[in-house]
């Protein structure tokens, strides 16, 4: 088969593509990793590329009607809809490809609550009795008389560091005992103690965000967020469990994808601190059930099919080394525990963050992301539910969506006949994400561009946000179904509990929207309960919160697993109910 040399602009990256090849699988070989959220099915148009010299072939009408929605110029493709046949040079613009990661410390902020520090890691620098001819105790036993505790079970990589950090010969020898639970994991030269870190991560469908924590202090190092390199397999997780179950390649790309994007940040992270990966002896992970089916590599067979149960819901810390993890490799790894299918151990982390269980009231919470999850605290009850949202509320599965990152038009209101934009680092805008979005579509039904329906009316059947961006009618549907889906989980939810909207003393909302979503505008659409405005509380990043609160307290971590135990789930699937209330709330209606 004869080979076609590939000229990718910028940077005169040269690369080679067989005759037939994927034009996108070849980017991404060569290096650019273009944005590939549909899983190249030609509808998400957000990988476009400019053919400057080659022929790439004709679109066809489909991926004609995405290039015109998007405004794309003449000789711009759709990289995933182009088979290569000859020699290309092609230009890729910097909104087509994933980016690495973008200024962190205000996106990843989310709720706080103030916590004990107690973490099961901890460092012991001691001065070993040295050996003698009359008392040739072994080095590991004069270790452990040297500790506080008397025991604790050694790894085989602890004694091998030993036998080079006790230095023999050296009496006076000051070596530092790190200790995770009842295990010995280390023993480093010198006193290291003050140098003990812990990564918490929150493991998202769209985005990885993560802080480097001091676990002596408590105190957040660094903070980042980036953009989850399993995009690359679908924007959505049912497209990721797809791939997984179909192709092993892809089970086991996405697990390598996973790692690679918590490797970048917490690399990043470490650059910026200017600390050693070495001295990272803790992390944990928080993220719904299928992510870290994922990221194990697990089989996600059993999420596919009823009764839709995991492989596994807690599990113990595990050895970073076994893990993918770039972080020490003796240190250890802790995955909040999942509830129940597909409500994660990202909702019994935040619970957990948010301490629910223990404030007064009736408090409905949900997490607007790829996943809707949905709690409603009753009294002393906690229930749960999960819907399939998909990643409309990111922006990510929407025809000029993508991520809160720079450009993104983050707020949008009504001026002149058009719209007045904000602009996540000011501006020309290159994408809407999911604040954004809210605010273009309540404006189009305030003025008449769209119905209730979800029909637009505007001319040309699409609503302008600006000269290059526009919502077409698949854009407005992805949105109606994901909304649709979660007014139904918590409609349900509510009765099943016999409550009202009325009857509720807080709505709480975490998840991508963040502070920027506007409460007006959300009600105006159905999005959330029509409850008064000093009932609705905007708590962040939950999951991040809570794989915060569980790096740093043992205590914590084993109430997130009684909770995961104890909180009642309810399955929306194995109720006859759900369809008809699912369509009764497709509409962009308040709640009555």
């Amino acid at each position: 088969m004869s080979l076609h040399r590939i000229l990718i602009q910028p940077g005169a990256v040269e690369a080679e593509a067989e005759d037939g090849t994927n034009l996108a699988e070849a980017l991404f070989a060569a290096g650019r990793p273009i944005s590939l959220y549909c899983r190249k099915r030609g509808v998400c148009g957000k990988c476009l590329v400019e053919i400057a010299a080659g022929d790439a072939g004709c679109p066809d009408p489909a991926e004609s009607e995405v290039l015109a929605r998007r405004g794309a110029p003449a000789r711009t493709r759709l990289a995933c809809r182009v088979a290569v046949s000859g020699p290309l040079t092609v230009v890729i613009p910097e909104a087509s490809l994933i980016p690495s990661a973008f200024a962190a410390p205000g996106r990843v902020e989310g709720f706080r609550r103030s916590i004990a520090v107690d973490p099961p890691l901890r460092k012991y620098a001691v001065r070993p009795e040295p050996p003698s001819l009359q008392s040739p105790v072994s080095d590991l036993e004069r270790l452990y008389a040297a500790l506080p505790e008397e025991r604790w079970e050694p790894s085989a990589a602890a004694i091998r560091r030993l036998a080079a950090a006790a230095r023999p010969g050296i009496s006076e020898s000051v070596v530092t005992a790190v200790v995770h639970g009842r295990a010995l994991l280390d023993v480093e030269p010198g006193d290291t103690s003050g140098l003990q870190l812990g990564l918490a991560v929150d493991l998202g469908t769209t985005t990885v965000a993560a802080e480097l924590i001091d676990l002596e202090s408590g105190r957040t190092l660094a903070a980042e967020i980036s953009i989850n390199a399993q995009g690359r397999f679908g924007a959505d997780i049912v497209s990721r469990i797809t791939a997984a179950r179909a192709e092993p390649a892809a089970a086991a790309g996405l697990q390598a994808a996973a790692w690679e994007t918590i490797n970048a940040v917490l690399s990043r992270l470490l650059d910026r601190t200017s600390l050693p990966s070495s001295a990272v002896y803790e992390t944990v992970l928080a993220g719904n059930t299928a992510m870290i089916h994922l990221a194990l590599g697990l089989s996600v067979a059993t999420l596919t099919e009823a009764p839709f149960q995991s492989l596994v819901s807690a599990l113990p810390a595990l050895s970073a080394g076994e893990t993918g993890s770039a972080a020490n490799p003796v240190g250890r790894v802790y995955f909040a525990p999942a509830i129940k299918s597909f409500v994660g151990g990202d909702i019994s982390a935040g619970l957990t963050a948010m301490d629910i269980e223990s404030g007064p009231g009736r408090i409905l919470f949900i997490d607007l992301g790829t996943n809707g999850e949905i709690v409603l605290k009753n009294g002393g009850r906690l229930t749960c539910t999960s819907t399939a949202a998909g990643p409309a509320f990111e922006g990510m599965s929407l025809s000029c969506g993508m991520i809160a990152g720079p450009g993104a038009v983050q707020a949008a209101a009504a001026r002149d006949g058009g719209l007045a934009l904000s602009v996540v680092g000011g501006g020309s805008p290159i994408g809407l994400c999911g604040s954004g979005l809210i605010d273009v579509l309540a404006v189009a039904l305030e003025r008449g561009w769209m119905d209730e329906s979800g029909v637009i009316l505007a001319p040309g059947k699409t609503i302008k946000v600006a000269p290059s961006l526009a919502l077409g009618q698949k854009d407005v549907r992805e949105v109606q179904l994901a909304a649709a889906a979660v007014k139904t989980g918590m409609r349900m939810l509510l009765q099943e509990a016999g409550l009202a909207t009325d009857d509720l003393d807080g709505v709480w909302i975490a998840g991508a929207f963040g502070s920027t979503l506007d409460i007006e505008n959300a009600v105006r659409l159905g999005l959330i309960p029509a409850v008064g405005r000093d009932k609705i509380r905007f708590v962040g990043n939950t999951s991040l919160a809570g794989a915060r609160v569980l790096l740093l307290s043992d205590p914590e971590r084993a109430r997130c697993e009684d909770l995961a135990r104890r909180i009642r789930h309810i399955s929306l699937a194995s109720g006859g109910e759900f369809q008809d209330r699912f369509v009764e709330s497709l509409t962009f209606t308040p709640w009555r």
